[in-house]
């Protein structure tokens, strides 16, 4: 039985994450650059499939860099290979993977895949999350400052709530674009840059102290007053 509440692709469409996001609904489904991986920390609760080709380097390295690292020990990891040829499924389990698969990956394949572990879904966090004088209800999508509701839209919402559930943690824009619930896309960044100025912009009109702060080259974080 796996306990499961991330799982990351570094290739996929819109198909793969809608087909998981509809069978397992609270689990974060999210296409990432795969150079973003060597910058993020995770638990036993993450799921990645690594494609065996990547742009920028052999999947079977990016597998030797996460399981080298403190940051990534402790993830499951995939390999998607090209083929089933036997030579490189050993090298795909001497690097690292837990498993392997052979793609490209297709909605169904990778429902049986994580139907095959068991997948259970981690615990449901606490919907009424407490911040200072902010009380955020993530089932009502409601925000409360001081007892006034904050009028937010449906994305500005979404980052608000993630970083008042996670302060003083840098998340990268490859992170936030799956808070948006968008997959990997072109100018997905720049939405993300986008979205944060608004939400900035709404927090300081309504004169609303908790605002996330840019770190430069690294993205943003809330820090605990």
């Amino acid at each position: 039985m796996l306990k499961l509440n991330r799982l990351l692709l570094t290739s996929g469409g819109l198909d793969l994450i809608n087909s998981i996001s509809d069978l397992f609904y609270s689990i974060q489904v999210q296409i990432v650059d795969p150079d973003s991986l060597l910058n993020q920390n995770f638990d036993d609760s993450t799921w990645i499939f690594i494609d065996w080709l990547l742009p920028a380097m052999a999947g079977i390295q990016l597998v030797r860099l996460l399981r080298g690292s403190a940051l990534g020990e402790k993830v499951r990891i995939s390999m998607v290979l090209p083929t089933p040829d036997a030579d490189i499924q050993m090298r795909a389990l001497a690097a690292g993977a837990d498993d392997y698969i052979v793609g490209p990956l297709n909605p169904d394949q990778l429902i049986d895949r994580m139907k095959s572990y068991r997948v259970v879904l981690v615990p449901p966090e606490d919907p009424v999350i407490t911040f200072g004088d902010m009380t955020v209800d993530t089932n009502a999508y409601l925000i409360r400052f001081r007892g006034e509701r904050l009028p937010l839209k449906v994305n500005e919402f979404r980052l608000l709530a993630h970083f008042v559930r996670h302060p003083d943690r840098i998340y990268t824009r490859s992170d936030l674009i799956g808070v948006l619930g968008r997959s990997r896309e072109v100018n997905a960044e720049r939405t993300v840059d986008v979205w944060m100025s608004r939400l900035r912009t709404t927090l300081r009109s309504l004169d609303v102290p908790y605002v996330p702060r840019t770190v430069r080259a690294c993205g943003y974080i809330l820090d605990t007053i």
